[in-house]
C-alpha cells in the first residue's frame, strides 16, 4: 500500500460525519508498520528435530560410486520373500538389461526393515507401499521417480485402497459398525492398503479398534489377513485392494467365499477390483537419498518405458509404471490418524498461536479494525442511497400510476414536422392500437404519420404560433388508429424552453373525445331530424283537418241523407288518419333526445322480438354477439319495423333471418324473410312518407333514425322469394370488441 491509499482513506472519512479522518489514518500507519515488521519463526518441534538427525545427503555417509556396477533395489515383501522374488525379480532383470553394464538386484524386506536399509543406504532405490514411503519422504530419505499401475479398463490405474471383507456366510457383519467386538486381521501397522486405508474409515464410523475389537491381529502379509478370515481366525480383516483378485487369479481362494464390507464400487465404477475405502497412490519406487542423480533419472525412464505386457510388469501383477504421483492424501490420511511421520502431529493452542505470532495477529486486528471502520462508513453510506432511491422509486411509481390512471397519452416530443417523441404513456395503446415504443423515435411511425392528412399542416401552423408567444396550445382532430377506425382526439400542451429561449421539446396530453364528437354531431342531426319530423306531422294534421272541416262543411250543406252519411264516413276516416299520426309522435318524442352510443345489435334484435306476436313465423338471430354499432337507442324501432311488416305484409311468411357480414370495411346488416317480397317499383317508395297499407311513415321513420349516426338502409330482395333489407354501417360506426359504452 502506497500514500495513495492512505489519501483515499482520509478522503472517505471527511465525507461522513461518523469517523474522523486522523483516526483512519492512524489505523493505516499502524497496519503498515506492523506488516513490515519482521514475523518470529516457531522453535523448531520435536518433529523437525526427527527430520534433521535423519539421514541424508551428506558427505560423510558412503555414497552409491557412479561407477558401481551393481544396484540393490530393496522391495517391501509385503507377502513373504518368496513372492517378493517372483513378482520383481524380473524388474530387476529389465533395467539390467536397458541400463547395463549396471546390475540390478532384488532385496526383499519386512516393513521393520526397510526404514533401516535406507537410513543405511544398504540400498540405493526403495520399493514400498504409499505409507511406507511417505514416512521416508517425509523425513528427506527417499524421492518417488515412478509410481506402479495396476491393470485397468481400458487403461492401466496408479491407484489403490483398502478392501474389507468377511466370509460370506458369516450374517454378522453387514457393516462397518458391526465389526464392533469381533475379531480382526490387518497386515501390518505400516500397511497403507493392509491397514491404514480400512483404519481410517473404522475410525470415521466411530470405532475404535483396541477398544471395540475383541482382537487385532497383524498377520505379516497380505496373503495371511486374507486366509486368516477365510480359516476362521478372524471374524474379518483387510487388505490391498488388488488382492483378493490376485488370490483367486492364483487359485488359493475362492472369491464366493468372501464378502465386501462398505462396498465402494459404486463411488469408483471405473475401478475393476473390489474396494472399501477411499482411493491412494499405488506404490511407489523411490531412489534413496544420495543415489547417483544420473542413474535415478535413467532407471525413472526406463521404468516410464516398461510396457503394459511386459514379462516384468505381469510377474509384478501390474501394467507397468506411471509418472510419480501426488502423495498429498497419504500425507492428510497418515495426519488424520496420527501415525507417522504424524503421531506428534496435534492442533496448537490459542496460547501457543498467540505467544508465536502477536505481531502478526497485532497487524490482522488493525486491518480488521480498519476494515470495519470503512464498513461501517459504507453501510452508512448505502443506506441513505437505498433510502434515496426507495423515495425516487416511490416518485416514480405514483408518477406512473397517475398517468397510467389518465383517460388519455401523457408525452413528451421534439418540436419537428414528425413531432418526434421521446417519451409516450402507455395510454397510447388503447387510442391508436400502436405501442408505445413504434413511437419512441420514430422507430415505425411518426405521431404526424396518424393525424389525418387534411389537419396537419393546420396543427403544424397553429400549434407554432402558440409557441411563439409562449403560450398553451390547444385543439381537435381526428387521427387514424392501427385498424383504420378515425377517432378524434383534444390536446393540450406547451413548450419547454431552455435558458437561451430555444425550445428543448414539447410536453402535453391527448385524451379521446371520440364518444363526445360523435354525440355532439347526433345530436344536431337529432335536432335538425325533430324539426323536420314536427314540421312534417303539424303539416300533415293541417291538411287533414281542412280536409275535416270541408266533409264536416259539405255533410251540413247536403240534403241527401245518404251523401251526408258518406261525407260524415269520410270524415271520420280523416279522425282516424289523425289519430295514427298523433299516435306516431308518441314513438318520436324521445327521438333523438337520448344520446347516441354503441348498440349491441344481437340484443336489440332480441329486444325487438318481445314487442311482437309472431305467431308460427320464426325468427332467427344471427348476428354475432359481440358486434356493436354506433345509433340513436331508438334503433331498436327499426329491427320492430321490420319484423312488423316482415310479418304483417309478408303474407307467407315463415322464416325471418337476421345476419351481418363485412363489406370493404363497412358492415351490412341483413334482415330477409321468405314471404312475397317486394315489387321492384315499390323498392324505393316503401321508404317515403305516406306510402304503404298502414300508416305510411314506419319505414320512413326507420330510414331517419338510421341516419342520426350516419347508417342507411335500402330493399335488395327478389319479388316472389321475399323482402331483404339491408342496413349500410360505414367504417368507424361498428366493432367486434365487446365493449359496450351508451
Amino acid at each position: 500500500m502506497d500514500g495513495s491509499g492512505g489519501e483515499d482513506v482520509v478522503m472517505i472519512g471527511r465525507r461522513r460525519r461518523y469517523f474522523s479522518g486522523w483516526l483512519i489514518l492512524f489505523h493505516v500507519l499502524l497496519f503498515l508498520s506492523l506488516l513490515i515488521a519482521p514475523i518470529p519463526a516457531l522453535p523448531v518441534s520435536s518433529t523437525e528435530q526427527v527430520r534433521d538427525n535423519s539421514v541424508g545427503s551428506d558427505s560423510h555417509l558412503p555414497s552409491l560410486s557412479p561407477v558401481s556396477e551393481d544396484v540393490r533395489i530393496g522391495v517391501l515383501a509385503n507377502r513373504g520373500e518368496e513372492i517378493a522374488h517372483m513378482e520383481w525379480d524380473l524388474t530387476a532383470d529389465y533395467l539390467s538389461e536397458k541400463l547395463a553394464p549396471y546390475h540390478f538386484t532384488i532385496i526383499p524386506l519386512s516393513f521393520q526393515e526397510v526404514t533401516p536399509a535406507v537410513q543405511n543406504r544398504s540400498v540405493s532405490f526403495i520399493v514400498a507401499n504409499p505409507s511406507v514411503y511417505t514416512a521416508l519422504e517425509y523425513y528427506g530419505l527417499a524421492q518417488r521417480i515412478a509410481t506402479l499401475q495396476v491393470p485397468g479398463d481400458p487403461d492401466p490405474i496408479p491407484v489403490f485402497g483398502g478392501v474389507i471383507c468377511t466370509r460370506s456366510d458369516n450374517a454378522d457383519i453387514r457393516t462397518i459398525e458391526d465389526l464392533k467386538g469381533k475379531r480382526f486381521a490387518a497386515v501390518d501397522p505400516t500397511s497403507l492398503g493392509g491397514w491404514h486405508a480400512a483404519f481410517r474409515e473404522i475410525q470415521e464410523r466411530g470405532l475404535d479398534p483396541e477398544r471395540d475389537f475383541a482382537e487385532l491381529n497383524f498377520t505379516g502379509t497380505h496373503d495371511a489377513a486374507v486366509l486368516a478370515v477365510i480359516n476362521g481366525y478372524a471374524d474379518a480383516g483387510t487388505a490391498r485392494s488388488t488382492q483378493l483378485e490376485r488370490m483367486a487369479k492364483e487359485g488359493r481362494i475362492d472369491l464366493n467365499q468372501i464378502r465386501v464390507i462398505n462396498d465402494q464400487s459404486q463411488v469408483y465404477p471405473w475401478y475393476p477390483y473390489r474396494i472399501s475405502t477411499r482411493m491412494y497412490p499405488e506404490w511407489a519406487f523411490a531412489a534413496v537419498s544420495g543415489t547417483n542423480l544420473t542413474l535415478s533419472m535413467a532407471v525413472s525412464v526406463a521404468l516410464l518405458m516398461m510396457d503394459a505386457d511386459d514379462p516384468a510388469a505381469l510377474a509384478a501383477r501390474s501394467a507397468g509404471w506411471a509418472i510419480p504421483q501426488d502423495h498429498s492424501s497419504v500425507h492428510e490420511l497418515l495426519r488424520t490418524l496420527h501415525l507417522p511421520p504424524y503421531e506428534d502431529y496435534r492442533i496448537p493452542t490459542v496460547q501457543e498461536v498467540f505467544r508465536h505470532f502477536w505481531l502478526t495477529i497485532l497487524a490482522i486486528l488493525g486491518g480488521i479494525a480498519i476494515l470495519s471502520l470503512l464498513l461501517v462508513n459504507t453501510w452508512h453510506t448505502k443506506q441513505e442511497l437505498k433510502r434515496a432511491l426507495m423515495q425516487g422509486q416511490e416518485q416514480e411509481r405514483i408518477m406512473k400510476t397517475l398517468i397510467s390512471n389518465l383517460p388519455g397519452v401523457v408525452y413528451r416530443c421534439a418540436n419537428d414536422k414528425d413531432w418526434t417523441m421521446m417519451y409516450i404513456s402507455d395510454g397510447c395503446r388503447q387510442l391508436t392500437g400502436y405501442e408505445p415504443e413504434d413511437f419512441i423515435g420514430n422507430k415505425t411511425l411518426s405521431n404526424n404519420d396518424i393525424i389525418h392528412p387534411e389537419y396537419r399542416d393546420d396543427i403544424w401552423d397553429i400549434w407554432q404560433k402558440k409557441l411563439q408567444m409562449n403560450d398553451y396550445f390547444e385543439g381537435e382532430y381526428p387521427i387514424i388508429t392501427r385498424n383504420g377506425e378515425t377517432r378524434w382526439v383534444w390536446e393540450r400542451g406547451r413548450g419547454i424552453f431552455g435558458d437561451d429561449g430555444t425550445i428543448l421539446f414539447l410536453e402535453g396530453f391527448i385524451s379521446d373525445i371520440t364518444d363526445r364528437k360523435q354525440m355532439d354531431e347526433a345530436l344536431k342531426e337529432s335536432y335538425q331530424k325533430i324539426r323536420l319530423l314536427t314540421g312534417l306531422t303539424r303539416h300533415d294534421i293541417l291538411n287533414q283537418l281542412t280536409s275535416m272541416q270541408l266533409c264536416h262543411d259539405l255533410a251540413r250543406d247536403s240534403e241527401n241523407m245518404e251523401e251526408c252519411m258518406t261525407f260524415v264516413d269520410r270524415a271520420s276516416a280523416i279522425g282516424k288518419r289523425i289519430e295514427a299520426t298523433i299516435g306516431f309522435t308518441r314513438e318520436y318524442e324521445a327521438f333523438g333526445t337520448a344520446g347516441s352510443g354503441w348498440q349491441q345489435v344481437c340484443k336489440v334484435i332480441e329486444s325487438a322480438k318481445t314487442e311482437l306476436s309472431p305467431g308460427e313465423v320464426i325468427i332467427e338471430n344471427l348476428v354475432p354477439s359481440d358486434l356493436t354499432v354506433y345509433a340513436d337507442p331508438i334503433i331498436r324501432k327499426v329491427f320492430t319495423t321490420l319484423l312488423d311488416n316482415a310479418i304483417r305484409h309478408g303474407r307467407t311468411v315463415t322464416r325471418i333471418r337476421f345476419s351481418a357480414r363485412e363489406e370493404n370495411g363497412s358492415m351490412i346488416l341483413i334482415c330477409e324473410d321468405d314471404g312475397v317480397g317486394i315489387a321492384e317499383e315499390e323498392k324505393t317508395r316503401i321508404f317515403q312518407r305516406g306510402y304503404g297499407a298502414h300508416t305510411g311513415i314506419g319505414l320512413f321513420l326507420a330510414r331517419e333514425i338510421l341516419s342520426i349516426t350516419g347508417l342507411d338502409i335500402c330493399e335488395t330482395g327478389t319479388p316472389g322469394e321475399g323482402a331483404r333489407f339491408e342496413i349500410w354501417v360505414p367504417s368507424g360506426k361498428w366493432r367486434r370488441t365487446g365493449d359496450i359504452r351508451s
